[in-house]
């Protein structure tokens, strides 16, 4: 390279890279531009690296075709292009993604682009990393290579060499500076763009902390950062989903509660109450007050299979068909066949059911009707009785056999005595170990209540459940109904 006069060398160097610079110019748009802008930075890196290549080849060809194509001159220039092409496109990669966020933080979420594939950070440092460190020791090498060569022709005098040395080692020097000052401005502009993203992402995440779910992180890089804000979304998306369904499940719970009864029937020497606790915010239990005629009053105690949404829209519709066919027949095995026509109708092929009791109380005759569709008996606890007895009878489950008539029992009321409808949930109910709250043990706590207004044995009830359970979620609705007799 010696033999190439300095003016022809800087005229080569000129003429290249204005080359490479209008080659630059011609794809930018085209290859970085109109790319997705999470992948901007790379073909950045790629753009800048290939110009300085090129016109590094460029400038390379013309000295080895001034000096008859030795080799080495060229390829040295080849490899100095390299490693300025290399920074170069470091530095302009950084300065895109910077640019990519802060277009991204300006514009807002973009629903359209995902990363194809994930650029892991580590992987990329440490591709970086081993291809500086490949580049810098072919440097170094050259250096070394050239000082030697230098040093060989020079004469042994000792001045002479001591200057030479004083030379290499400024050179050295020299050339360590500039690389400490380029590798110092890329640490400083990628710290700045992980500060960047870190901001991007805690100021978004803060917005949804105070509730703002309308918030959604611009996606601008394909690494960590572009997947936490990937998933960060979807996960803001969820939210947002799940706050709408619950304003929705709010409505339907306050619907559902409006369509229980809001107080008992009032009727002379009766004590009558009822309550439903649901395990969601909606439930499939339900109990209901019917004036089915003068002096009779029918308590419809419920339970659809399940709880959630699904059963309660089935409880809904039951209700209004218990209510619609109460008023059509007088006879409580009538009513509930009718029931059970219409559900057997709305459930065909679900594979639900609900189960029922129907009990209608005759105040002149003093008289029980009920009808128990697959439902547990009702519990009778009388003053002095040792055992309790119960309102038995059956028929299956309301929607298993379409066209099932049920046929109502009776008998006299218990004077002095409590009728108790509950739904399974409450003997159900678990405690440690996984023990069951069982019947024994509720019969036994309403006949320790007896006598007491029935609002307040609910109330022991429940309270004993709770307590039984240690508080634990429920796993089905409770419903129960009591009726205390004079």
């Amino acid at each position: 390279m010696e033999a190439v006069p300095p003016v022809s060398l800087g005229a080569m160097l000129s003429l290249a890279f204005a080359v490479a610079l209008l080659a630059r110019g011609l794809v930018l748009r085209r290859l970085v531009l109109s790319a997705p802008a999470g992948e901007q930075p790379v073909r950045q890196f790629t753009l800048e690296m290939g110009a300085c290549l090129l016109g590094g080849l460029l400038t390379g060809l013309g000295v080895e075709a001034s000096t008859g194509f030795s080799l080495a001159p060229g390829w040295k220039l080849v490899l100095g292009a390299m490693t300025a092409g290399f920074y170069l496109g470091l530095e302009g990669a950084l300065l895109r993604q910077r640019e990519v966020v802060l277009r991204a933080r300006e514009s807002g979420y973009d629903p359209v682009w995902r990363p194809m594939r994930l650029r892991s950070l580590s992987r990329r440092f440490l591709t970086v990393a081993a291809a500086a460190t490949a580049l810098l020791l072919g440097v170094f090498g050259l250096i070394w290579a050239g000082d030697v060569d230098w040093l060989s022709t020079l004469d042994r005098d000792p001045d002479v060499l001591a200057q030479a040395r004083s030379s290499v080692i400024v050179e050295i020097a020299f050339v360590m500076a500039v690389l400490l000052l380029g590798a110092a401005r890329l640490i400083l502009l990628y710290a700045g763009n992980l500060k960047l993203l870190f901001n991007t992402i805690t100021e978004g995440l803060a917005r949804v902390r105070q509730g703002d779910l309308s918030v959604r992180l611009p996606l601008a890089t394909s690494d960590e950062f572009g997947l936490i804000a990937a998933e960060a979304n979807s996960m803001i998306e969820g939210l947002s989903h799940r706050l709408v369904l619950l304003d929705a499940l709010k409505v339907a719970e306050d619907v559902q509660r409006n369509l229980l009864p809001a107080a008992p029937p009032d009727i002379p020497g009766l004590d009558i109450a009822a309550l439903s606790d649901y395990c969601d915010e909606t439930g499939g239990d339900y109990y209901d007050f019917i004036e089915t005629g003068p002096g009779r009053t029918a308590i419809v105690v419920a339970d659809v299979a399940g709880h959630g949404v699904g059963p309660a829209l089935l409880m809904a519709s039951a209700r209004a068909t218990v209510r619609m066919a109460a008023a059509m027949y007088p006879d409580p095995g009538s009513v509930v066949s009718a029931v059970n026509s219409r559900v057997a109708e709305d459930v065909y092929g679900t594979g639900r059911f609900l189960t029922l009791f129907y009990l209608e109380i005759d105040v002149a005759a003093r008289m029980l009707r009920w009808v128990r569709a697959g439902h547990d008996p009702a519990f009778v606890v009388r003053p002095g009785d040792v055992e309790s007895t119960f309102l038995g009878g059956g028929g299956p489950p309301l929607g298993v056999v379409e066209g099932y008539r049920y046929v109502a029992e009776s008998c006299p009321w218990p004077p002095g005595g409590l009728v108790f409808i509950g739904t399974d949930g409450i003997w159900e109910t678990t405690g440690e170990g996984e023990d069951m709250f069982g019947k024994r043990r509720l019969v036994d706590l309403l006949r320790k209540h007896l006598g007491r207004p029935t609002a307040q044995v609910l109330e022991a009830v429940r309270h004993d459940l709770e307590a039984f359970s240690h508080d634990k979620p429920r796993e089905d609705d409770i419903t129960m109904a009591a009726v205390a007799f004079p």
